[in-house]
C-alpha cells in the first residue's frame, strides 16, 4: 500500500471525510490527470482517501504533494482488455475479485469505506465494480465523466482516417455483455438510497439520459443535485464540470517553462493539437483544415507507430508540416502552446474538453469544433471561435473549410488575439477553477448524505 498522512486544512472545523475511488491511473489521460489536479483543492478543504487498483509510477510522481491517502496494491493490476475478456465481460470480474482481494490484504480500505460520510467514484474500468464492497446505506457519487466510450459509441472504433477498424456489426457483438454489465452496475447504484449521478459536461449528461435511460433536466447548473423519488432514489443526471488549476497556466513565463526543450521543435508558425492520434480526437481532420494556411501542425500525446507512419505520410501528401510530441511536462506543453497561433481540435463528441480552458487561462486562440463538450466549455467565452465540422466528402466540404481558414486567419490577426486573450481568462477564472468544482462537487455530496441519512 502506498500511503500519506492527511491533514485537515481547516482546523478545528468538522469537515467531510471522503473517499475517492478510480479503477485505475494507469493510462494518465486527461480524466487522470484532472483528478489529480482537482485533488490538490480535495485534499485542503476534506479529508481525502484514494482507492484505486493501479497507481502507476508515473501517476505516483504527479501525485506526491496531494495531501491524501492512498489505497491501492502493491503492483498496479491491470485489467484484460482483448477481444476474448470483452466478449465475456471478464474485465468486470477480474475488477471484482481484484477489489475484494485488496480488502482482504488491507484492512485500510473496509475502514476507508465505513469512515467515509461520503463516497466519490470516478468512472474508469473497474471503478463500479468496487460496489458489493460498499454498505447499501453509505451515500456516493458517481462522477460518471462520460460512460464508457468503447461501449457506447464508434468513434473509438474507426481508423486514424475514419475507416472503420472492423464490421460494426463485430464490434457491437463484441461489447454487448460489457455494456450489459455496465447498465446493470449503473442500475445498482441508483437503486441505493442517496446515490447520484453526473456527468462532466451538459453533453454528457444528456448521454447519460439516453444510455441509461434516466431523466434530463439541460437546466440544471453546474454542481446542482437532480430530482428524487419519495424514497431518496435520484431521477436524473446532474453535471460536475472539469476544471483546471489557475496557477499552472500562468499568463507570464517562468524559468521552468523558458528552459524547456520542445523535441521535435517547430521551425514554422503552427497551431498545437492535444491527445493520442486517432479518429476520436480528429487529428486527421484538424491536419485537413490547415491545408493551404502555411500552418503547421504540432500533435501532443503520441500514438501507434502505424497511426504516427499514417499521419506523417498523409501531412506530407498535402503539405503540412506536423510534429508528433509524446505528453509533455507542465512547462513544455506550456511553451509549446504559448508560441501557437491557436489550439485547435476536431474531436468526435468530446465529452468535456480541457483544452479550450487551458488556451483560454494563457491567453491563445481557441478554435474548436461545434460538438460536444466544447459547446459549453466555449459557450459564450469570446475568446476564440466554435467552427462547424467539415466533412471529408461533401458538397459542403470547401465552404466549411474555408471557415477554418478564416479562423486561422482572425487568430494571427493581433488586435483580436489581445481581445480573445482579454476575454479568456477571466472566463476561467470565473467558471472552471478548482474551488469552484470542489463547491459543486460538496453540494452533491451533502446531497447523497441528506437523502441516505433519511432512509
Amino acid at each position: 500500500m502506498v500511503s500519506a498522512d492527511v491533514s485537515n486544512a481547516n482546523s478545528g472545523e468538522k469537515t467531510l471525510n471522503v473517499l475517492v475511488i478510480r479503477g485505475s491511473f494507469a493510462s494518465l489521460g486527461g480524466a487522470e490527470r484532472e483528478l489529480l489536479t482537482v485533488l490538490r483543492a480535495w485534499g485542503e478543504r476534506w479529508q481525502v482517501s484514494v482507492a484505486t487498483l493501479g497507481l502507476t509510477e508515473g501517476a505516483m510522481e504527479l501525485a506526491q504533494e496531494l495531501d491524501v491517502k492512498w489505497i491501492c496494491p502493491q503492483k498496479p493490476i491491470e485489467l484484460p482488455t482483448d477481444s476474448i475478456s470483452e466478449i465475456r465481460g471478464r474485465a468486470s470480474k477480474f475488477a471484482t475479485k481484484a477489489w475484494k482481494k485488496l480488502a482482504a490484504q488491507n484492512n485500510s480500505l473496509i475502514a476507508a469505506i465505513n469512515n467515509a460520510d461520503a463516497i466519490h467514484i470516478s468512472v474508469c474500468r473497474g471503478s463500479l465494480e468496487i460496489l458489493p464492497l460498499i454498505p447499501k446505506n453509505k451515500p456516493i457519487h458517481y462522477h460518471c465523466l462520460e460512460p464508457p466510450r468503447w461501449l457506447y459509441e464508434d468513434v473509438l472504433h474507426k481508423e486514424v482516417d475514419g475507416k472503420p477498424k472492423r464490421p460494426m456489426w463485430l464490434t457491437n457483438f463484441i461489447f454487448s455483455k460489457q455494456r450489459r454489465i455496465d447498465r446493470k452496475l449503473v442500475r445498482d447504484l441508483l437503486a441505493r438510497h442517496g446515490s447520484a449521478i453526473s456527468g462532466n459536461s451538459h453533453h454528457i449528461q444528456e448521454n447519460l439520459g439516453k444510455f441509461y435511460n434516466i431523466e434530463v433536466d439541460p437546466n440544471l447548473a453546474n454542481g446542482e443535485p437532480a430530482q428524487r423519488d419519495n424514497r431518496g432514489r435520484c431521477k436524473g443526471a446532474s453535471v460536475l464540470m472539469h476544471v483546471v488549476d489557475i496557477s499552472d497556466w500562468p499568463l507570464e513565463p517562468d524559468d521552468k517553462e523558458i528552459n524547456a526543450q520542445l523535441s521535435p521543435k517547430p521551425d514554422r508558425p503552427y497551431v498545437v493539437t492535444v491527445g493520442r492520434i486517432g479518429w476520436v480526437k480528429g487529428t486527421w481532420e484538424t491536419l485537413h483544415s490547415l491545408s493551404g494556411t502555411g500552418l503547421g501542425l504540432a500533435q501532443v500525446g503520441g500514438g501507434s507507430t502505424e497511426d504516427k507512419q499514417k499521419i506523417t505520410a498523409e501531412a506530407k501528401r498535402i503539405g503540412v508540416p506536423i510534429w508528433t510530441m509524446p505528453r509533455l511536462s507542465q512547462a513544455a506543453l506550456r511553451k509549446l502552446v504559448r508560441g501557437a497561433v491557436a489550439m485547435v481540435s476536431h474531436a468526435h463528441g468530446e465529452p468535456f474538453g480541457l483544452t479550450p480552458i487551458e488556451a483560454m487561462a494563457i491567453g491563445i486562440p481557441a478554435l474548436f469544433v461545434d460538438e460536444g463538450g466544447f459547446h459549453w466549455t466555449m459557450k459564450d467565452a469570446n475568446s476564440g471561435l466554435l467552427i462547424e465540422r467539415a466533412p471529408l466528402r461533401a458538397e459542403a466540404y470547401d465552404a466549411i473549410t474555408k471557415d477554418w481558414h478564416q479562423a486561422y486567419q482572425m487568430a494571427q490577426n493581433q488586435e483580436i488575439r489581445k481581445e480573445w486573450a482579454d476575454a479568456g481568462r477571466p472566463h476561467v477564472e470565473g467558471k472552471f477553477t478548482l474551488n469552484v468544482q470542489a463547491d459543486a462537487l460538496e453540494r452533491l455530496l451533502k446531497d447523497c448524505i441528506h437523502h441516505a441519512e433519511e432512509q
